[in-house]
């Protein structure tokens, strides 16, 4: 009797890690449709501010993600959950003109409410295409921790000279979040109309 016991403890053990493991949603929040205004990025002839750092190509999702990155240019996504919850981040990015190079937490600083990220270094490379070298690749960068009502994950470039000894970003085409919370991001969906 207590070998069927523990049997059947263990079964639901296991089905109730299965049902919260179904239950997480992953979400996909577009760079572009984050709060722009004021933003300054860098550029070859004159550096783009604000909505000009939207920028259109057929390879990212929604054609369109954020480029010529900067210091002065933070990508701040705000998403509001309805709960205290963990989360898988990952970002989908480009080379941002700049050839290969490599992010990790001192060249490419990522927050999630005001606390820098630890994350595993990453590369990105140019694409083959030479109209359109962004190359977008799906990133992981860890585990989050989410509060309850809003949240804010800000990716700024760190300490490099990528860019003519500038600091520079790698382009961001979109988040993605797993999570079993519900989640919304405040979006403007003017910056590319």
């Amino acid at each position: 009797m207590k070998k069927l016991l523990v049997i059947a403890l263990a079964l639901c053990m296991t089905l109730l890690a299965c049902a919260a493991y179904a239950e997480e949603t992953e979400y996909q929040f577009e760079a572009e449709y984050t709060y722009l205004e004021g933003l300054e990025g860098l550029g070859v002839s004159g550096s783009p501010t604000g909505i000009g750092l939207a920028a259109e190509s057929s390879k990212a999702s929604n054609d369109f993600y954020l480029g010529n990155l900067g210091v002065n240019s933070p990508v701040t996504f705000k998403i509001t959950s309805d709960q205290d919850a963990a989360a898988t981040l990952k970002i989908c990015v480009g080379t941002n003109v700049l050839g290969a190079q490599k992010w990790n937490p001192t060249t490419f600083v990522i927050t999630v409410n005001g606390e820098a990220l630890a994350y595993e270094e990453f590369e990105t490379v140019p694409g083959d295409d030479v109209a359109d070298q962004q190359n977008f690749k799906v990133k992981t960068i860890g585990e989050i921790q989410l509060k309850a009502g809003e949240n804010e994950i800000v990716f700024v470039a760190g300490e490099n000279t990528y860019r003519s000894n500038l600091p520079s970003a790698p382009s961001i085409d979109y988040i993605k979040l797993i999570t079993g919370a519900a989640l919304e991001m405040e979006e403007y969906p003017e910056n590319i109309e």
